[in-house]
Order: structure tokens, then sequence, then C-alpha cells
């Protein structure tokens, strides 16, 4: 069927080859079903085009909904429902349609579809990422995510795809690029992650009433519409979504609701979201137009949901940093003093948050148990593979810490390849800077440096210093553990050249994290 509201691509019925000079049907028009000796059709469904006072139609309300939720199995119930109109808006109530469970991937636009919700998938990824969730794994239905899944598991007699018969485990499909594509952009109507994330913040600061839907297989595909009433006579549309299946379909239910905001309608019949009593009527009609009984699915329940105060972190362990590290030489004057700031009153506090207690992480006081139980020792991690994750999350934690007091940037890298004939001018200056010299509390101490000459000239090599080459040679391993190697012992050179021979130095593991320096090195240690 041509329709105007389908991407051109799917309803043309042919066009011309000029190689052939000749016109060829469209493929991707309809698709050949050969064991029932037909063709897959299309009955657009007017609801496809439908909007509402915003100018959004419901399915873009719908993956809103689906994109607040940080829970992968509540985001997937939203996303897998939502992904379900489009089936039957554009299969309607035809046989051989994607409406149909059995035949609905042999229409081509079936393919286009699902590109589009991979990659409403992977926004919401990339949500994830940004608010600091898991995005990679799910932490539900451990046993679904970790069965392989037929035909992709079956051997290469079947399968004759290498790529999807290794990834056939659901929790190895969530890397989409480790699969070998990804997505010209990330953007949902246009709006970037940060836009889209607060758009869905903004969202919640509104009070809402949901409709609930404890959904399973029903032995056929099918749509629910839905009213919401204040009494008999006086309702409101409120809603329609599908459910897709047939007799061959494997037994399926959710463990949780899908969720249906209905505020709107609710709204639209001025009912007190708080107070009224409101009912939903609902109608069920499976595929064939055969209207079915309501008792095929639990009846949906209504939740009131207040709206959620505009998001404001506590203070905290969890709370992330800006984000945002620098090279120290191009912080402007704000930033120097804006960091100066934060550092000094770290520094100033004696609580778990301070400088003196994320300090002794890496060496004295000695905090962790030796493997026999028998005396302490130093926390930190050194001559072995996990010492650039150890110390990744060291230098966030610090990181946070200035965070809390108000530091806008993340903490600045020194770039110790690149030529330089003096340490950064952040941590040089003496006047009044928290950066040119740290206390050792319990030492009545302060960190000094006694830089080596050869750490400002490397006279065999010039220009090129003697990190850029032991960094370069880092870089080109490709197994991590040879990596890691090369790159830990190529950042011990910085302690030990900038140090010297102070006790109470970057070149002591005791005390080297109570110089601000550290920090820096550890900036550029783990950008390397």
């Amino acid at each position: 069927t041509t329709d105007a509201n389908l991407p051109s691509l799917v309803t043309r019925a042919n066009y011309y080859d000029a190689w052939k000079d000749t016109v060829v049907e469209n493929p991707f028009l309809r698709g050949r079903i050969e064991h029932e000796n037909t063709y897959t059709a299309r009955n657009v469904q007017p609801e496809l085009t439908e909007v509402g006072a915003n100018g959004k139609n419901a399915l873009y309300e719908s993956m809103l909904l689906a994109f607040e939720q940080e829970d992968y199995c509540d985001f997937e119930v939203q996303f897998e429902v939502s992904h379900n109109a489009i089936h039957y808006l554009v299969g309607g109530r035809h046989v051989y349609a994607m409406s149909s469970l059995s035949y609905t991937s042999y229409d081509p636009i079936f393919f286009l579809h699902h590109s589009q919700v991979d990659r409403l998938w992977a926004i919401w990824q990339a949500l994830q990422k940004y608010r600091k969730q898991p995005y990679n794994k799910a932490y539900c239905a451990a046993e679904q995510l970790t069965k392989p899944m037929w035909p992709f598991s079956f051997d290469e007699d079947f399968n004759l795809n290498p790529v999807t018969r290794a990834h056939a485990r659901p929790d190895s499909a969530f890397d989409y690029e480790g699969l070998g594509y990804t997505y010209e952009e990330l953007k949902f109507d246009g709006l970037n992650i940060q836009e889209l994330a607060d758009l869905v913040e903004r969202r919640k600061q509104r009070d809402r009433v949901f409709a609930n839907f404890l959904l399973h297989g029903i032995g056929t595909s099918a749509d629910v519409h839905f009213s919401v009433c204040l009494r008999e006579g006086v309702c409101e549309k409120a809603g329609l979504f599908f459910v897709l299946g047939s007799d061959l379909e494997m037994p399926w239910s959710f463990d949780r609701t899908f969720k249906y905001d209905i505020t709107s309608p609710l709204e639209k019949l001025g009912a007190n979201l708080e107070e009224d009593r409101f009912y939903l009527e609902v109608t069920i009609v499976a595929v064939n137009g055969t209207q079915l009984s309501n008792d095929v699915t639990p009846s949906p329940t209504l939740t009131y949901a207040p709206a959620s105060a505009a998001v404001h972190q506590e203070e905290g362990d969890l709370v992330g940093a800006p984000g945002i590290r620098k090279n120290v030489d191009d912080l402007s004057p704000s930033e120097i003093e804006n960091l100066r700031d934060a550092l000094r009153q770290v520094q100033q506090d004696s609580s778990e948050r301070g400088y003196q207690a994320i300090a002794a992480y890496h060496g004295l006081p000695a905090q962790c148990r030796t493997p026999d139980d028998s005396d302490t020792m130093a926390c930190c991690v050194h001559g072995m593979a996990n010492f650039p994750h150890w110390h990744r999350l060291f230098t966030k934690r610090m990181e946070d810490a200035l965070a809390l007091k108000g530091a806008r940037i993340g903490i600045p890298y020194w770039d110790w390849t690149q030529p330089f004939t003096s340490l950064p001018y952040l941590v040089t200056s003496s006047d009044n800077n928290p950066f040119y010299q740290g206390e050792i509390t319990f030492k009545n101490e302060h960190t000094t440096r006694d830089p080596v000459n050869h750490l400002f000239r490397d006279p065999e090599y010039g220009e090129k210093s003697f990190f850029y080459r032991q960094v370069l040679y880092a870089l080109e391993q490709s197994d991590f553990c040879d990596f890691e190697i090369q790159y830990e012992v190529s950042h011990n050179a910085i302690h030990s050249w900038v140090g010297g021979s102070s006790p109470y130095s970057m070149s002591t593991l005791h005390y080297t994290a109570y110089d601000p320096l550290f920090f820096l090195h550890h900036s550029n240690t783990d950008r390397l």
C-alpha cells in the first residue's frame, strides 16, 4: 500500500535502474512469503500520525517514559511495548503484515523499524552512561540474559554468521559497536544526550498518574485501547498499546508492569489527581478484529506519582565531578583560582572527605591488612595489573572531593610527555597556593620537591623527552598486561625525578599522595 506517512524507500512501487535501462519493482515495497505463496501487506492506521496538544505523538511520550527508567528491566518493558505499536500501526489487521508475529519480519520495513528500535536502545545506554548508571550490563533477569538465544546459538551449519553466533548470549550484545556498527548520531527529537537528560528530569517535576498493565503472551497479536473515567459517561480516551504474539510464540510474561502516563486525559476531565476516584475502561481487540475478554490480562492498576524535586546532589561519596579534565597549561586565571579555592577547602576539611583522609588511602597511615592479617600495610597497588584501575578510582576520589567544594572542572592533567623546563605554574607559585605543598598532619610535616636536573632536559634526544619515548613504546603494546608494565614503570620516573632525595615527597610511596602534584600527574597517567 502506498502511504505518504511511511518512508518513500518502502512505498514507491518501482524505480528506474539506469544500469539496465529498465524499471524494476522496489524490493522494499513488500516481501515474498514463499511457504504461504503470498506477499506482505500494510494497512497504516490513523493513530500513526495523530499528535497531541504539544505536537508530539504517543510514541514520543512513550519513549520519553522509557528513557526515564534507570533499571534495565524497567526500561526494557517500556521500550518493548512502545516498539510494538509500530507493528500494529503499520500492519493493521492484515494477516501477512507487520502486526503478525508470524509474518512481520518478511516485510522489509521490519528492519528499518528495528534499526530505529536498536538506536533508541543505544540512546538509553548513552543516557545511562551520562547518569553514571549501568549501561552495558543488567542486574535483573539474570537467567534470561545469560541463556544463549535461538537460533543465533545454533551451529555454523544453521547460523552462517559468526558474529551473531559469538554474541548469542544476550549479555554479550549490549556493546553494539562490538558487533561492527555504530550510528551517525544519538539524538532524540534533535536533543543531544545532556539535553535529553534535562528534559527527562523536567518531566518528573510534575504530578503524574500512571495506568499499569501486567502483560504476558495471549497467543495472538492484539491492540489494547483504554479510556479513563470519572463516572459512567464521563470518560476521556487515554491511550493505546499493542501486544505482539501468535499461537506459535514462546511463552512469556513480564515480571513488572508496563506504565502508561494518563495525566493529560485526567486533566482534560478536570480531575483532581490526588483526591478524585477514577477508573479505566479497557477494550482488547485481536489482530483479526475479534474483541477479546478483558480477562486475558490482569486488570490494570492506577498509581499516583507526586512531582519529584529538582535533582540535587547531597554531599557524599557518590557525587560526580564536573567531568572535564583540561591540560594544566591551558587553564584560565579564573579556573586556576577556582581550583585553588576548592583545594584549600578540601585541605581544611578534617572529615573523611578531607585531604588527610584521602591522601592516606595511598600510603601512611597504613589502613589495609596484610594477607595473613598479622599487620597493616599501605592500600595502594603497584606492580600488578590493576595498578591503573586503583589509581583511576583514587584520582576520582580526590576529584569528587574538589567538586563538593565547588570545583567547576576536573583535576587538570600535567602532560609530561611534552617538553617542559619547569613544573606547572599551578603548583610552583608559593603565594597563598594550596597546590604548592601538602601538609602531612600525623607527621607534622609538609611535602617538598627536589627535582633532578634530567627531569627538564634529555641531553640524548633533545625535544623528544625520555617520557615521550617510553610512553610511545607503551602505546605500541596491544596486550593490556604488556602495556601496563611499560606504562607503570614510565609513570614511576616522574615520582622519582620530581621528589628526588626529599623524604616527604613524590618519590616516597608513603607520602607521595600528600603532594597535590600527585593528582595532576595521575590525571595524566589516567589519560594515557
